[in-house]
């Protein structure tokens, strides 16, 4: 892998905005023989990006070459992501045989629900499939009537679709779904939403899937349902420790940095993406090793160091989703006790019935913490907030 690296690297060099961020290392690409020179060099973030577009128009990453322009929201507005042909015929191999993984074959019908239009994800989705050879219905978003009556039509056996559609499409009565591909949504990440989803399908094999306008994809279940498989020959993946940027170890949870290994135009180069995972390595039976077992589980943004342990509010919300009885609204206050030891008290909006042994297990397994106290309240003014007392 790390020749293939190599080889990129060599390409981005060739374009000043990547050549820069070598003499920000005092590297060239003759230099990375290891991974660990690799990791030296400097992260790409969000915000370079929307100031490359700003300064020049499209950054300079406009070639000849380029034949496709999507968007992607940003805090600045849209930004352009550029494909050339053979970014076009990558993106669609690679997701082809991710699709093949998860179990879908040539002689499948797919209706795919994401737009087409400006961003990329109903033409990502669409291009693998074709690549794969399955019969593709390009649906879009719309109603839920539309999509039934397009299914009373020509009974689809794939789904594409973010996972609140598909629950709410099983429950108007799509039927002979064999395989869904979610995506757009929290999906492996809350607690028995993948259950209640795959029941209301009668069993079908839930896929989650994970990418970005601006590196798709990066990751995706098979058909064992054992965690999202990176996508290791299309690009690579490290979990790192948001606050010193340090590459972490397989089972830590930290912010995922990508980098293209094929990629001609806009190619990421340690692009820090702001979302929270961990990777573990182990042997899928379908071949692969490299998987997020819960897929993207937060945002890095906001972190708050509690008892020792880095807590990331984001996460709560994607806890409190798999409680029926709560609203998902939450209110953490953190204080120092007279000892000196961190308190942490959590208010969550909901009605009474919830199950707080299971509530304190779920927060606990995935804050990595348990909090001092819990407490249901009928409602809650603002939603998501944090207040840290003790400073």
């Amino acid at each position: 892998m790390l020749d293939v690296l190599k080889t990129q690297l060599a390409r981005n060099y060739q374009h000043p905005f990547y050549r820069r961020k070598f003499e920000e290392a005092g590297m060239k690409p003759v230099d990375i023989r290891t991974m660990e020179d690799f990791q030296k060099l400097p992260f790409m973030t969000r915000h370079e990006i929307n100031s490359a577009f700003e300064s020049r128009k499209f950054g300079g990453f406009m070639t000849e070459e380029v034949v496709r322009i999507n968007f992607s929201p940003s805090g600045t507005g849209l930004i352009p992501v550029l494909q050339t042909q053979r970014d076009v015929d990558s993106i669609n191999g690679a997701n082809a045989e991710a699709f093949r993984r998860a179990g879908v074959e040539r002689d499948d019908v797919v209706m795919i629900t994401f737009n087409y239009h400006i961003f990329i994800a109903g033409l990502n989705f669409h291009g693998g499939m074709e690549r794969l050879g399955a019969k593709v219905i390009p649906l879009g978003p719309g109603s839920t009537e539309r999509a039934l009556e397009m299914a009373e039509m020509v009974s689809p056996t794939v789904l594409i679709s973010n996972p609140s559609f598909a629950l709410k499409l099983a429950k108007e009565g799509l039927d002979g779904v064999k395989v869904l591909i979610a995506a757009g949504e929290p999906f492996s990440s809350v607690e028995g939403y993948k259950e209640e989803v795959k029941n209301a399908f009668g069993g079908a094999t839930m896929i989650d899937y994970y990418g970005m306008a601006e590196c798709l994809p990066i990751a995706c279940e098979c058909r064992y349902e054992n965690g999202l498989h990176i996508i290791d020959d299309f690009v690579h993946v490290e979990i790192i420790d948001p606050d010193t940027g340090e590459v972490l170890e397989d089972g830590e949870r930290g912010e995922v940095v990508v980098t293209h290994l094929n990629k001609d135009a806009m190619p990421m180069q340690r692009f820090r993406t702001g979302d929270l995972s961990m990777i573990e390595r182990f042997e899928c039976d379908c071949g692969k090793t490299l998987t997020m077992p819960k897929g993207v589980f937060g945002r890095t943004d906001e972190m708050y160091k509690v008892k020792g342990v880095k807590f990331y509010p984001s996460q709560l919300n994607l806890v409190l989703r798999g409680f029926p009885e709560l609203t998902g609204k939450f209110r953490a206050v953190i204080k120092r006790t007279e000892k000196g030891t961190d308190y942490l008290e959590i208010e969550v909006e909901g009605k009474e019935g919830v199950d707080y042994r299971r509530l304190e297990e779920a927060i606990r397994s995935a804050l990595l913490i348990s909090p001092n106290k819990i407490n249901v309240v009928e409602r809650l003014e603002k939603d998501r907030e944090v207040i840290d007392e003790r400073y």
